[in-house]
């Protein structure tokens, strides 16, 4: 059983198999008599990676149940591979039975056809891994961060302390230039040890900003990266990133294909983080890239 506490969870559960989630209040009587009931065929299907049990509160997670449009406790829906398929209002203990009992067995039965049919695929096409490696730690720059930041820190793991971090306020920018063309499909970024509120809360990330570096002839190396070198980007996507997403803390960036298929760099431009506060710095423990080669 697990609680969905954001959105971003909420579609990452519902995208399995089958996803049955129930929507309760902590105050609702008839959500507290069916409870015990619905942990039961929880515990009945735990060892099921198809199958996921869910618990919802709408008091803390109004953003996920305004997306199911919950308008009654409790609220019982289900959920096949990301599309809702039936629902039961109210603590009808033999409806719900007898709908958990249809949606679960169907689900036992289409499980083993997906995995073997997933085989060749899995197979075929080569699971996301970290693009680090790909990163040219050279042609990369950052801009508004410390002196601690680094590049080499985000292409690998830092050995301590932390990947990024701005100052005089939360607000910096990384430009990312790759040695060949990937499709990135996720950022990942990692708070620092007891740093949430110092974690980035929005986001904006482009893709194939040209950057123009020259020389003098003294080889002092200059070149024209600014904050609104963003609005230079092919494509733009934009995250309002809350501090329930950052689970175990490590909050993932989902990249749309539509605009990061293909690019020869990137650009990350950070304008706040979780203080809310316009003099408190961004810190970033750990950012990994994941995707594929273009």
């Amino acid at each position: 059983m697990i609680e969905i506490k954001s959105l971003s969870q909420f579609n990452k559960a519902k995208a399995n198999t089958l996803l049955i989630i129930d929507f309760y209040a902590t105050w609702c009587g008839p959500c507290k008599v069916i409870s015990p009931r619905f942990d039961q065929f929880a515990k009945q299907h735990a060892g099921s990676t198809a199958i996921i049990f869910a618990k919802c509160d709408v008091d803390k997670a109004k953003d996920v149940a305004a997306e199911c449009g919950i308008s009654a406790m409790p609220t019982f829906q289900f959920f096949k591979a990301g599309k809702k398929v039936d629902e039961v209002k109210g603590a009808d203990v033999p409806q719900l039975t007898t709908k958990i009992g249809y949606y679960t067995a169907a689900a036992l039965k289409e499980a083993p056809a997906q995995a073997s049919a997933a085989k060749p695929a899995a197979a075929a096409a080569a699971a996301p891994n970290s693009l680090g490696s790909l990163i040219d730690i050279n042609a990369s720059k950052l801009l508004n961060t410390s002196n601690l930041s680094s590049v080499r820190n985000i292409a690998s793991p830092p050995p301590a302390g932390y990947a990024v971090a701005s100052v005089g306020g939360p607000q910096f920018l990384i430009h990312l230039v790759f040695t060949e063309a990937i499709t990135p499909t996720h950022l990942k970024l990692s708070i620092v040890k007891d740093g949430l509120s110092n974690a980035p809360s929005r986001i904006q990330i482009g893709t194939n900003v040209v950057v123009h570096t020259t020389k003098s002839p003294e080889g002092v190396e200059t070149n024209d990266l600014e904050m609104e070198s963003i609005s230079k980007a092919e494509n733009t996507q934009a995250f309002n990133v809350f501090s329930d997403e950052y689970v175990d803390g490590t909050a993932e960036l989902k990249l749309k294909a539509s605009k990061f298929t293909g690019i020869k760099s990137m650009t990350i431009r950070v304008d706040a983080n979780l203080s809310g506060e316009d003099k408190v710095i961004c810190k970033v423990g750990r950012m990994e890239l994941v995707g594929g080669k273009a």
